[in-house]
Formats: C-alpha cells, structure tokens, sequence
C-alpha cells in the first residue's frame, strides 16, 4: 500500500508545515477549525491538540466516543515517541518492518494517520490530532486545516491500493 514516495511526500509535509508561533491561542483557533471543518466530512471526529505536554484543546463531536479517545491517545504515544507524524510510523513499519520492541506495541500505540507535530520554528512543541474517519482521510482532514493556517497548499500522501 505505502511506497517510498509516500514516505517523502510525509517528510516534505513535515519539513513545509512548520509553525513561526504556536501559542494557546493558535492550538484554540486550529482545533475551532478542525472543528468547522469536520462539518465537510461524513462522519464525526474527535480533536486533541497538546502543546508543551499540556492538552490545551479537546473536542468529541456527537458520534464519537471512548474509541475516538483511546485511538487520539495512541496516535499521540506514537508521535511523542517519534516525534513525526503517526502516519510515518506506519509506513515506516510497512516498509522496513518492526526496527525496535515498541512498533509491536500496538495496544498502546498507532501506526495510522490522524496526528502531525506542531513544530515551531525548528522545535517540536507538540501535536494536532483527530480521529473518526478512516486513517488515511483523517490524515488528509488534519494536515489541509494546518496547511490552510500556514496559508499553504496541502501535501498529497500518495499510496497504492
């Protein structure tokens, strides 16, 4: 399913979609828009954005419930630990197989899409995170909202059915 193109298409994501500021104010305007913009999507979605190991946004829309909260908890595990987007985990694992003990740890961790780092500036400061929809339409939803705040185009993650 993943290539090595997907794989790059998630580094230069991560490379472009880097932040001036990000402070309180700026995870509480991305999660309001992360928000409105699930209004677009077929099903409901849950959002967490943490900044400097604090939760300073949640939201559980209606039709989401405790799955919603394990999958963000687990896609946030796997973006604290690696500190790139969950989705790169999974495609990493895809590709080279399990390298260390924890990428077999799937109980607490996720190898799908749906968390991005927050990188200020160089510094990884946290995580913006949904779930709800299918894993590869949650990391689509995510990173457009972060591209349109950065007032960029969003980054395509090509993969291969």
């Amino acid at each position: 399913m993943y290539t090595p193109e997907t794989l790059e298409a998630l580094k230069r994501a991560e490379k472009e979609f880097v932040f001036d500021k990000f402070d309180m104010e700026d995870a509480h305007t991305l999660g309001e828009q992360l928000r409105k913009d699930a209004a677009e999507e077929p099903k409901p979605i849950a959002i967490r954005i943490v900044l400097d190991d604090l939760i300073v946004y949640q939201c559980f829309l209606p039709g989401t419930d405790e799955s919603n909260n394990d999958w963000l908890n687990r896609k946030c595990a796997t973006l604290n630990r690696t500190h790139h987007c969950s989705l790169m985990a999974g495609v990493e694992k895809e590709l080279f197989g399990d390298k260390e003990v924890w990428q077999s740890d799937e109980a607490h961790y996720a190898f799908k899409g749906g968390a991005f780092p927050i990188v200020v500036k160089g510094e990884y400061r946290g995580i913006a995170a949904i779930s709800g929809l299918p894993h590869l339409q949650d990391h689509r939803r995510l990173t457009q909202t972060i591209a349109a705040m950065l007032g960029k185009e969003p980054i395509l993650i090509p993969v291969e059915e």
